[in-house]
Parts: structure tokens; C-alpha cells; sequence
């Protein structure tokens, strides 16, 4: 009966064994890599710098503002979405408006006693309509039912004076953006038929928190929002100090519109490393099986080890 020869079957088991290394290796490169979408966003803390206030907004009403007139002794909760995006963003406004509720309910946290939240639009498109909307959709989800309508009244009126939705030009989008580290792309193209253009936006979700005098003392990245930890975030900052740096390892991207399909998809950037760190797992368990299964054989076949 033929068999292999020694050298033969040893390089045979040598190179079973390597080309899974390389899957390995290109698995460690998807896993741990910069995906397509943090090549064109991403999130740079700037912890203790000031945010420019004299940038020019247009509030909800349609009121002619500079940034600075939101700042009104408070710690601010500062939130850039777009206000027709109903993916990421409408993620992270429910994430806000869920702990918020919750908060209140226990009379923790409320806007415009306890903090203010300013929310800014990324679209130099959206405008002050689109904005008094989406705040209005807000305060019909947030506002609590209390023992009489006047003191539900009351108490979304205060909430009300402490949440604006703001918008602006490119210029002063973009001028915000860069002082909070907020990297997004934004680029208009032509659909399919030419006959309209299409917005085009990648951005990561988070929330800034500054202190009352307009510094950057914390953030949140994604879309977790949680009330303990915006509890402390909000003390730190209305004490005017700087607060932690967030973890970024799971960063959730926003809305990207496809310019082939004109359909819209969420993309979350913590899914390309989880990919490539199950990839890596399932090749690792593969690679360990094999060479023990190997060592086995080889124990086998030079009398290391009895069959019987």
C-alpha cells in the first residue's frame, strides 16, 4: 500500500494549518480596521474647550439667535441629528426622551430647572418649521400626566423654555461641530432620474455635556443614554468641571442614504468589529481543533500512543 512520505504528509500539515493564519490575520485587520464609516466620521473629545458663542442660530420659532443665548446658568445637554432623520437619530432622541421621562417621574432631572437641552441640526437644509415639529413630537412623548392640566401645563411650559432646536448655516453647523469634535460628511448628489438632489449624511451619534459657561465636560457616544450616568455627567458639569472621557469602543453611526437605491439605512460601526471579532473566534476554535487533531496523528502514527 502507498503512503506518505514523512516530509510529504509534514508539509501537507504545515500548510493546512497556515491558511487559516491568514484568515486570521485578515479577520484581526476587518475586526480591529477602520471601516468605510469612520474613514468619513467620527468623534474627537475635546474635553475643557469652550464652544464658539457667537455663532448664529435660528431657534424653533424662527427667532434669530447666537448660541450663547441658550447658555442661561445651566448645564447643557448639546445633541447634533438632523430632525427628518428617522433612523440613528430618532434612535437617540427616544434614548434622551426615554430617560428624561424616567427621571422625571422621580423629579431627578427636569429641563429648564436642571438643565438645558439644545439640540442643533447638521442639515443646513432643515429649517426652523421642521424644527418646531420635531420639538412639539418631543413634548407630546415627554410631558407627564399630572393631577390637573394646569400643572401639566406648567410643568411642560418650564421644560419648553429649556429646550431648543436649533438650525443654521453650513458655516455655523460646521464651526459647531468642530468645536465638540463632531466629524461628519455631508455631500449632495443627483438621484437616479436627475431630478432632485439627494442629501447625503454620515454622521456618529453622541451628546456633549457642557457646563453652564459653555465648556466641554463630557460626552456620551452612541445612543446610550442612561439616567444615572447623565445624573453624574450634569453634576460634573454645573460644578464647571471636566468630567470622563467616554467610551468610544462602540460607536453607533447614524444615517448614510444609499445614491444607488435612494433608500436609507442605519449603520452601526460596532457591528464591523463584532464581525471581524466572531471571525476571529470561529478561526481560532478551528485552528486550535486542527493541530490537536494533528499532534494526535502524529502521536498515533510514531507509536506515541497505543490504539488498542
Amino acid at each position: 500500500m502507498k503512503t506518505d512520505r514523512p516530509e510529504t504528509k509534514k508539509n501537507k500539515n504545515m500548510w493546512m494549518a497556515l491558511w487559516p493564519l491568514l484568515f486570521l490575520a485578515l479577520a484581526f485587520q476587518f475586526g480591529t480596521g477602520q471601516s468605510p464609516l469612520t474613514k468619513s466620521m467620527g468623534i474627537t473629545q475635546k474635553l475643557g474647550d469652550t464652544v464658539p458663542k457667537d455663532l448664529p442660530f435660528t431657534d424653533e420659532y424662527g427667532n434669530q439667535i447666537h448660541l450663547g443665548d441658550v447658555l442661561k446658568g445651566r448645564p447643557v445637554v448639546l445633541v447634533p441629528i438632523f430632525y427628518s432623520c428617522k433612523t440613528g437619530c430618532a434612535i437617540l432622541t427616544d434614548s434622551i426622551i426615554k430617560t428624561l421621562a424616567k427621571a422625571t417621574k422621580g423629579d431627578i432631572l427636569k429641563p429648564g430647572r436642571d438643565m438645558d437641552v439644545v439640540m442643533y441640526s447638521i442639515d443646513p437644509v432643515e429649517n426652523a418649521d421642521l424644527a418646531h415639529a420635531k420639538k412639539a413630537l418631543i413634548f407630546n412623548a415627554l410631558t407627564p400626566n399630572l393631577a390637573t392640566p394646569a400643572e401639566t401645563g406648567a410643568w411642560r411650559k418650564q421644560a419648553e423654555n429649556g429646550w431648543h432646536l436649533l438650525t443654521g448655516t453650513k458655516e455655523s453647523v460646521d464651526k459647531l461641530s468642530a468645536a465638540i469634535g463632531f466629524k461628519f460628511n455631508y455631500r449632495t448628489v443627483p438621484d437616479l432620474q436627475h431630478t432632485k438632489t439627494l442629501n447625503l449624511i454620515n454622521h456618529p451619534t453622541c451628546t456633549a455635556f457642557l457646563t453652564p459657561d459653555g465648556a466641554i465636560s463630557s460626552y456620551t457616544i452612541g445612543n446610550d443614554f442612561q439616567t444615572k450616568e447623565v445624573e453624574a455627567d450634569l453634576m460634573v458639569a454645573e460644578k464647571g468641571q471636566i468630567g470622563r472621557r467616554a467610551d468610544q469602543s462602540w460607536m453607533f453611526g447614524c444615517i448614510m442614504v444609499d445614491p444607488t437605491t435612494g433608500r436609507n439605512r442605519v449603520v452601526i460601526e460596532s457591528v464591523w468589529k463584532v464581525l471581524g471579532v466572531l471571525t476571529v473566534l470561529v478561526l481560532a476554535g478551528y485552528v486550535i481543533s486542527m493541530f490537536a487533531k494533528n499532534h494526535r496523528e502524529n502521536l498515533i502514527g510514531g507509536g506515541g500512543l497505543s490504539t488498542r
